[in-house]
């Protein structure tokens, strides 16, 4: 039983919190602040009821798990990643009549005036229970203030409740009271509950109602939709996935293929005529429609006067929906047609399907059954694959005043049999107003059926009689002969601009257009003719898939070597603007000819021609960044000089290009332009052949061998290369040229290698399956470009100073990801980890050791999968720290799943350290001192210094993260007063015990006595809190130096110039002058222990060790290295003659009594 008070302790607990309860209005909670889960954890302040009921509200997103009832997406966003409040009535516990009691925060009513309550609810399904509001005001409870029960159907509906009888109340909480029904049919969810001042009116907000009011801010239900007579209402109604960006959709009268109305993500109402026949067709610009596991489950409804007429969300690029189509209005409503039958359409424009009975000849004609001017198009495709279009384009067959017989129409093919058509019938500007036609069979097809045979006719079913032609045979054809049509393209040659929508990446990407936006574009007519002997036999995907080509955007298969479009400049140069064309090659006409195929078989026939017209989208060539000049337009087909799938060659190749010269202008506003013209120097291969296909490859030879991106020289584009260019990445040995740089924008990145390994990979896909055609974009390089329309971000998500990593997290919303590239300041590198899960074994990691480059890449394809949040993508481990700053320093490139580079943004790049402090030494060495305020980089210029750290290896104790740096070996190659001497040991020490170490870290002095950290540049970072600290810097074989004081420290870097000589140290002496510059004293060249001092004779002397070291005989000897016996840093270590390094020691320990030594100043 529900309590309808509360106890004293209760009482108290509410007095408590008054004071906590929300005051400021309109109060607002839309749950996007909670996170999913069962229960998931509740916004702030809201709770479910722990006694008193039976069930839990829950935090919810993506829909519900039982069909039929609950939301799909939240209210407040209509989205499936979207929040709401749900009540889950599956489950033998949950039901019949359970209850569920969801308590708000508390609000302070004392001042709100005209207080209402509204909130949106969801209430689907045909066991559906009750949703009641409960008011408790201190803990005293009001019950049923408001209540609903049963189903409420598929949308979300408003609730409303007047607040005004608890006004002056401190202490108000809203308490949804859910009660399951008599089965799981009965989830109960609630979203964007407001608290405000309100003088409610309601009616109906939609301003598509006829009803519509704008005064209106409660909608109670009442919109009403009626059209006009004569009219219908047809509503979209559109719940997103996680993605709405990718979504768009067309309403089209079917009648007409003109646009009723267009949208992205979100739906209308509208009226339409009663008796339109309409096309909904929604896109996902991904390909994985609108309800996907990963994604979210979105969905779709369409309406027609109210009535459901469809439900989807489930589908790859799109789908399409008929609505209110009668018979034969479009092509899902298409009406049966037999053989042999004459058919007159009620309408100038009408559907069929017709399937052969037997495979054959067939004629579809209109002549002799009309005096109008007629048309005829076949469709072998599904409907939604249909490009309907006033022309011949896009159709199987078809025929518009070509078929022999004056204004009307016929088609003539060779027809497999149990294949669907769509037939189309129409007439020229509605010149009837109905269109009669006939299908005749013709007879079966005769030919030879011999595959051995030189005239093997693939089409044939029935054999002919003593026809077949031996191969050899004096009698045999010689061939199939394709031309592009001169006067077709020229004939047809037109400027216009068309816009690319960023949804539209295929287009893109396949080198349709160069880029997004508006687009200039010189579009014509493909027509290729077959002059030849025999046909030009291409087939289907199925019957002969070494013709096609599915490696392209769209998944489609394409036959791979339909046409080519480019553009030379003057040099025979191409313009980086050609696009291959892959259509279905059938017969569109004949000029003497039969026509045999279409999309499902594939060919032209002997003297027929396929067409595509200059309205076919990616009929162009794109000129929007071309300069002005004057160029060569040139179509050419089957320019790889490829046999058909029986194996015939074409009789002559020369003749398979037409061309024309066009001179492009652009005016002030830089908008181009283009006329015909001449004086166009002939186009040449570089073997100097017209229009031949020779080229001369990334090095320079004509038809040479050198592959682009072969760093492994192993004459194959492969893996090694892809890893190549990552390690190349990493030293700074891959410079940009023709040979290297695969997009060809001058730089050298992960891009180049994530589109080495987009080529090989899908080069193993294609070499899989049997091909003629040996059509691989893929590899052709320089290619690819800057997907604009994709964002992803970085960040640093996690930072662990005691197991030294950094986590970095990514969001990337609108694209799969293939590979990374980015650099990490204040810190080194160690090495690199996958966090991402799906990640796992198929990402390579590879770092700089001791630098801030990452490079993250999948040899084989494996792509991060979208998403609409920040995930972990990767784990940086370091070796120390360098600054009190870790930042994502900037990102060089990140890639897509086409090996495209991406917009690429760091957000939330940097952390501060705490608990650290940053020093900038200044020191001299004596040895390398040249007396004037400089020191030698002799150790440098011989390339003797180590990338690591010498002092862990030397016997000096590191402590709290000093030890194991590592320098990037470009540092080293630093010239100037800037460039590194050798490494230094930095120490803090205590200020009360100067003796006691309490961090320490390497790094390199400069010739100017600058002591930097390993990157070169930052100050020295110490593991230390800010305070008070002695600091000190040591050297392998030169005494070291500390402050006689401590200083105060902290994360802004303090400058401790110990070549000063107002620089008080720590001791006596501690420095040697040299010409007014103090520097450190020479000749520690014996490591001696905890106390160090110089000493030329004697137990533990530093001259003897520069003896042994070159031999320990003969004294002239010289020996080279990174030594410590190397006195003077030259290199070098000579125990006589000049710039020798045992006189040093001698000169600083006295120069008179050998057995005096000279005591380094540290406690």
């Amino acid at each position: 039983m529900l309590r309808s008070s509360v106890s004293l302790v209760a009482m108290i607990a509410y007095a408590a919190v008054r004071s906590q309860c929300i005051t400021t209005f309109p109060a607002t909670e839309n749950f996007t602040s909670g996170t999913v889960g069962t229960p998931g954890t509740l916004t702030t302040g809201w709770s479910n009821l722990t006694t008193g009921d039976d069930l839990d509200w829950f935090v919810d997103n993506n829909g519900t798990p039982t069909d039929l009832t609950g939301p799909i997406g939240d209210h407040t966003s209509n989205n499936t990643s979207g929040n709401y409040m749900y009540v889950e009535a599956s489950g033998g516990t949950a039901t019949p009549g359970k209850v569920a009691i969801l308590q708000s925060n508390c609000f302070d009513l004392t001042t709100l005036t005209n207080s209402y309550l509204t909130f949106w609810y969801h209430m689907q399904g045909s066991q559906m229970g009750a949703l009641y509001v409960d008011i408790s005001v201190g803990g005293v409870i009001t019950s049923n203030a408001w209540s609903i029960s049963g189903d409420q159907g598929l949308k979300w509906k408003q609730g409303w409740l007047n607040l005004q009888p608890f006004a002056g109340q401190n202490n108000v909480r809203i308490r949804f009271r859910a009660v399951t029904g008599a089965g799981e049919l009965s989830d109960i969810a609630i979203d964007d509950v407001v608290v405000r001042s309100l003088v409610p009116v309601l009616g109906c907000p939609d301003v598509n109602a006829s009803n519509y009011n704008s005064a209106v801010n409660i909608n109670n239900g009442s919109c009403q939709y009626a059209c006009p007579v004569g009219f219908k209402r047809v509503t979209i109604e559109i719940i997103n996935d996680n993605y709405p960006q990718e979504t768009s959709w067309t309403l089209k009268d079917a009648s007409t293929n003109t646009n009723v109305a267009t949208g992205t993500s979100t739906g209308v109402t509208l009226c339409v005529p009663a008796n339109a026949c309409l096309v909904f067709r929604i896109n996902d610009s991904a390909g994985d429609g609108i309800y996907h596991p990963s994604y979210g489950y979105g969905a779709y409804f369409l309406y027609v006067d109210g009535v459901l007429i469809f439900q989807g969300g489930q589908f790859g690029a799109y789908q399409e929906t008929t609505l209110n189509c009668g018979p034969g209005q479009s092509c899902t409503t298409a009406v049966a047609a037999q053989t042999g039958v004459v058919y007159t359409s009620p309408a100038v424009e009408y559907w069929y399907t017709w399937t052969p009975a037997q495979t054959g000849s067939y004629t579809i004609t209109t002549c002799g059954l009309n005096t109008c001017d007629t048309k005829l198009w076949m469709y072998d495709m599904v409907c939604g694959s249909i490009t309907v279009s006033s022309g011949l384009e896009g159709s199987t067959f078809a025929d518009d005043d070509l078929g022999g017989c004056g204004q009307q129409a016929r088609i003539t093919a060779n027809m497999p049999a149990n294949q669907l058509y769509r037939i189309r019938v129409g007439t020229n500007n509605g010149s009837c107003t109905n269109v009669s036609f006939r299908i005749d069979y013709n007879g079966p097809a005769v030919g030879c059926m011999n595959t051995s045979s030189c005239n093997y006719d693939p089409l044939a079913t029935v054999a002919c009689t003593n026809c077949c032609l031996a191969l050899g045979d004096p009698a045999c054809p010689f061939g199939p002969d394709l031309t592009i049509d001169q006067a077709s393209m020229q004939g047809s040659l037109s400027l216009s601009t068309v816009t690319i929508a960023t949804t539209d990446v295929c287009a893109v990407q396949e080198g349709c257009v160069k880029g997004f936006g508006q687009r200039y574009v010189i579009r014509f007519n493909t027509r290729i003719n077959n002059i030849g002997e025999t046909d030009y036999y291409i087939g289907s995907p199925s019957s002969q898939p070494q013709m096609f080509s599915t490696n392209n955007c769209h998944g489609h298969a394409h036959y791979s070597g339909y046409a080519d479009y480019l553009l030379f400049d003057q040099n025979s140069n191409p313009i980086p603007v050609g696009f291959k064309n892959g259509y279905c090659v059938i017969d569109v006409g004949c000029f003497g000819g039969t026509s045999h195929y279409g999309c499902s078989n594939m060919g032209i026939s002997k003297d027929c021609y396929d067409l595509y017209g200059s309205g076919t989208t990616c009929n162009w060539i794109d000129i929007t960044d071309v300069p002005a000049g004057l160029y060569t337009l040139v179509l050419r087909t089957n320019w790889e000089r490829r046999p058909d799938a029986l194996g015939r060659h074409e009789m002559d190749y020369t003749n398979n290009y037409a061309s024309v010269c066009v001179s492009i202008t652009r005016n002030a506003q830089n908008v181009p332009s283009f006329t015909v013209a001449t004086g166009c120097t002939p186009v040449v291969d570089c073997m100097g052949q017209s229009y031949g296909s020779a080229k001369a490859d990334c090095a320079g030879a004509c038809n040479g061998t050198t592959k682009t991106g072969d760093l492994s020289l192993n004459n194959a584009q492969d893996q090694p290369d892809a890893v190549a260019y990552v390690q190349g990445i990493l030293g700074n040995d891959v410079t940009p040229a023709p040979c290297t740089d695969l997009n060809g924008d001058a730089a050298i990145t992960v891009t180049d290698a994530a589109l080495m390994t987009y080529c090989y990979n899908q080069q193993s896909q294609h070499d899989q399956t049997s091909h003629v055609l040996h059509y691989h974009p893929w590899c052709d390089f320089p290619r690819g470009y800057r997907s604009t329309v994709d964002t992803v971000q970085l960040m640093i998500g996690a930072f662990n100073p005691t197991d030294h990593y950094v986590d970095i997290h990514i969001r990337n919303t609108t694209c799969r990801v293939l590979g990374v590239e980015f650099e990490i300041s204040g810190m080194q590198v160690q090495s690199v980890e996958t966090l991402a899960g799906q990640l796992v074994g198929d990402w390579a990691w590879n770092s700089s050791l001791g630098g801030g480059k990452v490079i993250g890449l999948s040899y084989i394809d494996t792509s991060l999968a979208k998403g609409t949040g920040y995930v972990p993508l990767c784990r940086v481990h370091y070796l120390s720290l360098t600054n009190n700053q870790v930042c994502i320093a900037s990102i060089t490139d990140i890639v897509n799943k086409d090996a495209n580079n991406v917009v690429a943004q760091v957000a939330n790049g940097c952390i501060t350290v705490s608990n650290v402090v940053t020093v900038r030494p200044q020191v001299f060495l004596e040895g390398p001192f040249n007396g004037a305020g400089s020191m030698a980089d002799l150790l440098r210029a011989q390339d003797v210094i180590p990338l690591s750290e010498p002092y862990t290896g030397l016997g000096f104790v590191h402590v709290n993260g000093g030890g194991g740096e590592i320098v990037p070996a470009s540092i080293l190659d630093i010239t100037g007063n800037d460039a590194m001497v050798d490494w230094v040991l930095v120490e803090v020490r205590s200020a009360t015990t100067p003796s006691l170490v309490l961090a320490t870290r390497s790094a390199l002095v400069q010739r100017d006595g600058d002591v930097v950290g390993i990157d070169g540049v930052s100050p020295v970072l110490l593991n230390v809190p800010p305070g008070n600290y002695h600091v000190a810097v040591r050297h392998r074989n030169h005494l070291g130096v500390m402050s006689s004081m401590p200083l105060a420290l902290s994360g802004n870097a303090v400058t401790v110039d110990f070549r000063a000589s107002a620089t008080a140290t720590y001791g006596t002496g501690a420095r040697k002058n040299v010409n007014g510059y103090m520097v450190l004293w020479a000749g520690n060249v014996f490591r001696d222990g905890a106390v160090s001092s110089i000493r030329y004779t004697g137990q533990n002397n530093d001259r003897d060790p520069i003896l042994s070291v070159i031999g320990g005989i003969t004294p002239t000897a010289v020996v080279s290295g990174y030594l410590r016996e190397d006195v003077d840093l030259s290199g070098f270590v000579k125990y006589t003659g000049a710039g020798n390094d045992r006189d040093p020691i001698l000169v600083n320990i006295g120069g008179l009594v050998p057995t005096n030594t000279r005591a380094e100043q540290l406690p």
